[in-house]
């Protein structure tokens, strides 16, 4: 699915942010919020495992970085997508965000500390 990105897609993420999943929510294809355990008030609320960049974009903004440094804890990807779009222009992926398709994995134990008790989304995701 990332082959067929313009310009900014995503997706959503399993086993990341304490929760079993997080992703973008999708209303007329268009993403409008996020579904996450951490910083819901990101501009981007998304792991850097969620999204792809197409290359016209990134040679269309040459000066556009991922910072290693200089960032807040957790503001790297939005700090990052603010240079290159907006959230009104990303391109929704996995069935509108219904699917998990990427996971954030670790050779440690899953983190699902920020797992809401009871299922709040609006989607049931198989993980």
């Amino acid at each position: 699915q990332m082959r067929s990105t313009r310009k900014v897609s995503v997706w959503p993420v399993g086993l990341v942010g304490g929760r079993r999943y997080e992703r973008p929510l999708v209303e007329n294809g268009k993403v409008v919020s996020w579904y996450t355990g951490w910083r819901a008030d990101r501009p981007f609320a998304v792991d850097m495992a969620g999204f792809a960049v197409s290359l016209q974009v990134i040679l269309a903004h040459p000066k556009a970085v991922f910072k290693r440094r200089g960032s807040q804890p957790g503001m790297q990807e939005s700090d990052f997508l603010k240079q290159i779009t907006t959230v009104e222009e990303l391109e929704p992926k996995a069935n509108n965000c219904t699917k998990v398709l990427v996971w954030h994995t670790r050779t440690e134990k899953v983190n699902l500390a920020n797992e809401p008790k009871y299922h709040v989304d609006t989607v049931n995701i198989e993980v």
